[in-house]
């Protein structure tokens, strides 16, 4: 898996297991609260994602200590992108663009539950949606730091 920063930007893009990008537009002295535009291309429009904020899992495991998600938006800080929703979850998607690709944008906050991201390792990542969970190759997972 390639790991590269943008010179300009302070970006961060990696890719998947099956050739998908992820790409992350600051990951370095983050602060409570700062949104980080998140983007993805060549994904398989096929299967559900979540862009997320999350406690590192141990290689192999489900990430599943994860920034909150609700229906109405307000407090995410993961989204769903799927173009093949389950019926009851059309209006809960971010469809996919052209060519599996995505933009949105998430807050990072320095705790995550009772997880403080100052003292584990906290990423900015893509998994599996709840009707994939188990499928691994779909992680690709970019970590952040917070200002200390």
């Amino acid at each position: 898996m390639n790991q590269a920063a943008g010179a300009a930007d302070s970006s961060v893009m990696k890719s998947g297991a099956k050739g998908q990008i992820l790409k992350v537009s600051k990951t370095k002295n983050l602060v409570d609260g700062e949104k980080v535009a998140v983007s993805g291309h060549k994904y398989n429009m096929k299967i559900g994602i979540y862009a997320t904020f999350c406690v590192i899992p141990a290689p192999g495991t489900r990430p599943e200590i994860c920034g909150p998600y609700d229906v109405t938006g307000a407090n995410n800080q993961s989204v769903w992108i799927s173009s093949n929703p389950p019926i009851y979850a059309a209006f809960l998607v971010t469809p996919f663009s052209a060519g599996g690709s995505f933009r949105v944008t998430i807050p990072v906050h320095t705790k995550i539950g009772d997880y403080d991201c100052r003292v584990v390792k906290c990423a900015v990542l893509t998994r599996a949606d709840h009707t994939n969970s188990d499928l691994r190759s779909a992680d690709v997972i970019i970590p952040v730091k917070f200002k200390k």
